[in-house]
C-alpha cells in the first residue's frame, strides 16, 4: 500500500469513528457525501508524503564504486537509462550452448542482470532481431564470437566489422581454442584487442572461458589455465575487469568426500561439473542453460564487488628441468584460517607437460604452510617458453571447496626463453631471440653453445642475480638449400656441472616468385610425387594453380555428400611496411567435388586479408575450378586485385609483397591428405605463419626464416 492510500485510509477510518460516536450521543449519522467530505477535509490537514527517487534502486554505494572504477561511462548510462550497446567476441566458450539463444548464453544472461538492476523497460536486444531502442530503454547485445574464433581475430573484427554498430562495452572471452598458445603471445593479443576497443571508445571486460569436459577431463581441465592466469595479470595491469569464469569454487557445491583417495576426489569433482553439460550423440559434451545462467550471475556479481578469498593460498614455486623432459615443480601451500584444514592437491596437463607422481594430500594446521612437489615428463619433446617461468594448474579442493589454481614457476638454475619469431626477408643471415634468466639472489657463471646445421658458436656468460642476458644466436644462411628446409637449432648451457638442453626447429623458405613452382609438404614428410603450388598475376588477379601429378589421387568422398577437395588460403595483403608489423588473417575457403567444373567458394569475413580491411566480400568475384588435362588435373584459385585495396600490386618489384600461407586437402583412398606451405605449428591465421610471395618473377634470395 503506498503513503497516499494509508493517508486517505486514515481519513476514512476517523470519519467512521465519529460517525459511530454521534450515534452512540444520539446524534443523527452523516450521510455518505458528508463523510466524505469529512474525509477530505481531513486529508487536506495532513502532511503531503514524498518519496525520493532512487537511480540504482538496491546497489550499495560500495557496488556503485566498484561497477563506477571498471565501467564509469557504461554506470552513466544505465543510471540514465541510455541505450547500451553490448559486443561480444570469443570463441566457442562464449556462446556454446545446448538448444539456446545468444540471449540466454552468458553474457545475455549478465546483460539481463544490468537490466533488471537498472530498470530497462526493453529488456535485452539482440541486434537484428530488436525493436527499436528509441521506444523503450534497452541493452542491446550483439556477437561476433566464432566457434573456431582466435584471440588473434579480435583486433583486427574491432577495426572492421565491430563499426558497423554503436559499441559503449566488448565483452571479450577467448581461451579455449588457443589453448597451446603461449601466455606471453596471447596477452600481446588480449592486449592489442583492448586498444582496438578503446579505439572505438568502448570499455572492456576480460573473461577466462569455463573449463571444458572431456570423456577424459583430466586431459582437457588445464589446458586453458595458464592463459587465464596471464589474462589476470594483464587486466590487473591495464585497469580493466576480469572476471574467471573457470573458477569451478563458486561454480560447485561439493559433497563432503570424508576419506576418498585422490582418484577418487578428482570423479566426485569432475562428476558434480559434468552436470552442466549436456553430451551429445557425436560425443561432445555442451554447456547447459543452467552453466551460462551461473556464469553470467557470476560476471555481474564480479562487477558489483571483489572476490572472496579461498581458505588457502599458494606461495614460493619454484620448477627444474633435471634431464631434457623430466621437471620438478616445487611449491609452498599456506592455511589461512586459523582452523586445521585438508587438502587435496592433483596437478593437470597443461604447456605440454604431464604430471607422473605428485603428493596429494596434505593436512595444514591452523596458519601453517607446507611443500609440496610434482614430477613431469614432456608429452613429446620438451617445449619452449617465452617467458621467464612455467604457468602450471593444479586443482586444489578442501571438503566442500575445489578451484583450479595456476603455479607461477621460475625455472631453476636459469630460464632459457626463445623469441620464437618469424623473421622475414632474412639476406645472408639472421639472429634468433633467445635470453638466458637468472631467477635466484646469486650470480651465476657458465657457457653455452649453439649448433644450426653445423655452424657453431661458443661463449661464456656471468649472470648477475634476478638478471637476463640475451644470447648472440646469430647464423648464415645455408647457400643453395632447397626452397623448403627444416633446420634444428639446439642450444646447450653448462653450470654448476649441469647440462641444461634446448632444440628448437627453424624453417627456411625462399620468397616465391610469379610462374615459380613450389612443392607441398604432408605431415608425414614430401610424397614420391609432391603436389605443386604455382602462383600468377596480372593487372586484374591474383592465381594459384595446384598441380596435381596423377589423376588417381583424388576420388569422391565416401558419403557422396562431403567435398573431393578443400583449397583453404591465408593472404596478408597489407601495404608493405604494414605487413612486417603483426597481424592476422582469415581463411579463404574453396570446396569442390572429384568431377571437373567450378567449386564453391564460401563467405570470406571482413578482415580476410589482414589488419586494416574492413569491406564485404563476394564470394562470387572468386573462383575456384578443377580441371583435366592428359595424366594432370589442377585446381585453380583466382582473386580480383580490387579485393586486395590496401596493398601497392607493383609487379615485378621485389618489395610489393604478399604473406601466403595454403593448405589443399585430397580424399584419396585411405581418406583425407592435407599438402601444407609452410608446414607450420603456429596458428593459420597469424602473420607469423606466413610466408612471401613477391609479385616479380624473378624473385629475390631473401628467405622466411620461422623459429617454432
Amino acid at each position: 500500500m503506498t503513503a497516499g492510500k494509508r493517508l486517505i485510509s486514515s481519513a476514512l477510518w476517523a470519519t467512521g469513528w465519529l460517525a459511530f460516536m454521534g450515534s452512540l450521543l444520539g446524534q443523527a449519522a452523516p450521510s455518505l457525501s458528508e463523510q466524505k467530505a469529512q474525509a477530505e477535509a481531513l486529508e487536506k490537514r495532513l502532511p503531503v508524503p514524498t518519496l525520493d527517487t532512487k537511480k540504482s534502486f538496491d546497489l550499495s554505494p560500495a557496488r556503485q564504486e566498484h561497477l563506477q572504477k571498471y565501467l564509469p561511462e557504461t554506470y552513466r548510462k544505465l543510471s540514465q537509462r541510455e541505450p547500451l550497446h553490448l559486443l561480444v567476441l570469443g570463441d566457442a566458450s562464449a556462446l556454446q550452448i545446448q538448444e539456446g539463444p545468444v540471449t540466454d548464453t552468458f553474457p545475455g544472461v549478465f546483460a539481463s542482470h544490468l537490466a533488471d538492476q537498472f530498470f530497462y523497460t526493453g529488456g535485452v536486444q539482440e541486434t537484428g532481431h530488436a525493436e527499436s531502442t528509441d521506444v523503450m530503454p534497452a541493452i542491446v547485445l550483439r556477437s561476433l564470437a566464432r566457434p573456431d574464433g582466435s584471440v588473434l581475430d579480435a583486433a583486427a573484427i574491432l577495426e572492421s566489422t565491430a563499426r558497423q554498430t554503436p559499441v559503449d562495452v566488448v565483452l571479450i572471452c577467448y581461451g579455449q581454442n588457443d589453448a597451446a598458445m603461449q601466455p606471453p603471445a596471447f596477452s600481446r593479443a588480449i592486449g592489442a584487442a583492448i586498444a582496438g576497443a578503446r579505439a572505438l571508445g568502448a570499455e572492456v571486460i576480460l573473461c577466462s572461458p569455463w573449463l571444458p569436459v572431456a570423456e577424459r577431463s583430466e586431459a582437457v581441465l588445464g589446458l586453458a589455465r595458464p592463459l587465464a592466469d596471464a589474462q589476470q595479470e594483464l587486466a590487473s595491469e591495464l585497469g580493466v575487469l576480469h572476471s574467471d569464469l573457470g573458477d569451478l569454487s563458486r561454480l560447485l557445491s561439493i559433497p563432503s568426500h570424508q576419506s576418498l583417495d585422490e582418484g577418487q576426489v578428482f570423479e566426485r569433482i569432475e562428476r558434480t561439473y559434468r552436470e552442466y553439460f549436456y553430451l551429445d550423440a557425436t560425443g561432445a559434451f555442451t554447456p547447459r542453460p543452467s552453466l551460462h545462467h551461473q556464469l553470467g550471475s557470476l560476471l555481474y556479481k564480479d562487477l558489483l564487488e571483489p572476490r572472496t578469498a579461498l581458505p588457502w593460498q599458494l606461495i614460493s614455486s619454484t620448477a627444474q628441468e633435471l634431464k631434457p623432459g623430466e621437471l620438478t615443480l616445487t611449491y609452498r601451500l599456506k592455511n589461512l584460517t586459523q582452523n586445521p584444514l585438508t587438502l587435496t592437491a592433483l596437478p593437470l596437463i597443461a604447456n605440454g607437460w604431464k604430471p607422473v607422481k605428485a603428493r596429494s594430500s596434505v593436512t595444514l594446521d591452523a596458519a601453517a604452510t607446507q611443500s609440496l612437489s610434482v614430477s613431469y615428463a614432456a608429452e613429446s619433446e620438451a617445449p619452449p617458453i617465452q617467458e621467464a617461468l612455467l604457468r602450471q594448474p593444479i586443482l586444489i579442493s578442501s571438503d566442500t571447496i575445489a578451484r583450479v589454481e595456476t603455479l607461477r614457476a621460475p625455472l631453476a638454475p636459469v630460464s632459457i626463453v626463445w623469441g620464437l619469431e618469424t623473421l622475414f626477408n632474412q639476406e645472408s643471415a639472421f639472429l634468433a631471440g633467445c635470453q638466458l634468466v637468472n631467477p635466484s639472489k646469486k650470480a651465476l657463471k657458465g657457457s653455452w653453445q649453439a649448433d644450426f646445421g653445423g655452424q657453431i658458436i661458443k661463449e661464456n656468460f656471468d649472470l648477475p642475480s634476478e638478471a637476463t642476458i640475451p644470447l648472440n644466436l646469430r647464423f648464415d644462411l645455408p647457400k643453395d638449400a632447397p626452397a623448403i628446409r627444416n633446420v634444428p637449432l639446439k642450444l646447450t648451457v653448462t653450470l654448476d656441472g649441469q647440462t641444461l638442453t634446448s632444440t628448437r626447429q627453424v624453417l627456411l623458405t625462399r620468397n616465391l616468385g610469379l610462374g615459380q613452382s613450389i612443392p607441398l609438404t604432408t605431415d608425414n614428410g614430401q610424397p614420391p610425387a609432391p603436389i605443386t603450388l604455382t602462383p600468377k598475376a596480372d593487372n586484374n588477379t591474383l592465381t594459384l594453380v595446384f598441380d596435381l601429378p596423377s589423376a588417381s589421387l583424388l576420388q569422391e568422398s565416401p558419403d557422396g555428400r562431403g567435398p573431393s577437395w578443400q583449397v583453404e588460403l591465408n593472404l596478408d595483403a597489407r601495404s608493405y611496411g604494414k605487413r612486417l608489423e603483426p597481424g592476422s588473417t582469415a581463411t579463404l575457403r574453396a570446396t569442390g567435388q572429384a568431377t571437373d567444373g567450378p567449386g564453391k567458394v564460401h563467405p570470406i569475413p571482413a578482415w580476410a586479408f589482414g589488419n586494416g580491411y574492413a569491406a564485404t566480400f563476394d564470394p562470387k568475384e572468386f573462383s575456384a575450378v578443377l580441371s583435366s588435362s592428359d595424366d594432370k588435373r589442377q585446381i585453380t584459385f583466382t582473386l580480383p586485385r580490387t579485393y586486395l585495396y590496401l596493398h601497392e600490386w607493383a609487379l615485378e618489384n621485389g618489395n610489393s609483397q604478399l604473406g601466403l600461407a595454403v593448405r589443399l586437402s585430397l580424399q584419396g583412398s585411405d581418406g583425407y591428405t592435407t599438402h601444407h606451405l609452410p608446414l607450420t605449428g603456429k596458428p593459420r591465421n597469424d602473420i607469423e605463419s606466413l610466408v612471401v610471395l613477391e609479385l616479380a618473377k624473378q624473385p629475390t634470395p631473401r628467405v622466411t626464416v620461422d623459429i617454432e
